[in-house]
């Protein structure tokens, strides 16, 4: 008896590995084997190019190779802007746990994946700190969805930064405003982690100082702080120093020099946005504007 008791756990043991083992599968493709085999050969030629088409074409055919794809295309060198877009597809489904089109009903159904924030958190950051303005506002989204105020704060900011203004989901600055004559707990926690001589914390108080969210209004100050953090090596430091001195505020006179060095430093460290391409449209007087 203990003999067939053992049998049988042993047979739904299987069972289940096995239905565990279906649901990690890729689903049968719609596209034809030859189809296939051009496209996981064009997906391998080592262009970022192949890779990201690839990769695209399965995650349309809700089939999870996708992501093996995406890798390689984020993967691929020489380095370019383009990697960025592989980066920010991987935190995508990482945070998700889904593809793109997982939903439709007009292709096969998706597979279930496993979401794993820590991938999808390590995939958006790197976007993030190659310069990928998209990943700033997904980063600052699945840091508010998980409770993490501060660091939706962090992202929240340097989104604010890069386009002008706060986006509308981000509440800035009402989310920071002082409450009676104290500053906001979040803002409080800033001040000292830059007194301490975070540089993130830094880029952060910076932020808030150059937009007056939170805070009175100090640009001047603002780009002490950013030139702090570039000197440790931070990128959002130097990118952002770059920008207060291309654009220029109260307190800050418009020092287009100044402003390429700081971009430069950045660039060297493959935040594309840096590039003389993109900063110099990024300096450019914007076609109003209420705080300026």
């Amino acid at each position: 008896m203990q003999h067939r008791n053992g049998r049988n756990a042993a047979l739904a043991a299987l069972i289940c590995l096995g239905l565990a083992a279906c649901q990690t599968l890729p689903p049968p493709s719609l596209l034809p084997p030859a189809q296939q085999q051009s496209l996981e050969q064009r997906g391998t030629d080592g262009s970022f190019e192949g890779a990201f088409d690839t990769a695209e074409t399965f995650e349309r055919f809700n089939d999870p190779r996708a992501i093996a794809y995406y890798e390689r295309a984020a993967a691929v060198t020489p380095w370019t802007f383009h990697n960025t877009k592989a980066e920010e597809a991987l935190g995508r489904i990482w945070i998700s746990g889904t593809l793109r089109y997982a939903d439709s009903p007009h292709i096969n159904p998706g597979p279930v994946l496993r979401a794993s924030w820590r991938r999808g958190e390590r995939a958006y950051l790197a976007a993030a700190y190659h310069g990928n303005p998209y990943a700033f506002y997904e980063l600052a989204k699945a840091y508010r969805q998980r409770g993490d105020a501060q660091q939706a704060l962090r992202w929240d900011l340097r989104g604010m930064i890069y386009q002008r203004y706060p986006s509308s989901s981000s509440r800035l600055p009402d989310a920071v405003a002082a409450q009676g004559d104290s500053v906001h707990p979040l803002v409080a926690q800033i001040q000292r982690r830059a007194e301490r001589g975070d540089p993130e914390a830094q880029v952060d108080l910076g932020a808030l100082l150059e937009k007056g969210v939170g805070l009175p209004r100090d640009p001047a100050r603002a780009l002490q702080l950013y030139q702090r953090a570039g000197e440790k090596g931070n990128v959002f430091g130097q990118y952002f120093a770059g920008l207060l001195l291309g654009r220029s505020a109260p307190g800050v006179d418009k020092n287009p020099d100044a402003a390429a060095a700081w971009f430069a430093k950045a660039e060297a460290q493959q935040f594309y946005m840096a590039a003389p391409s993109y900063w110099r449209e990024a300096i450019k007087p914007p076609f109003f504007s209420f705080s300026e």
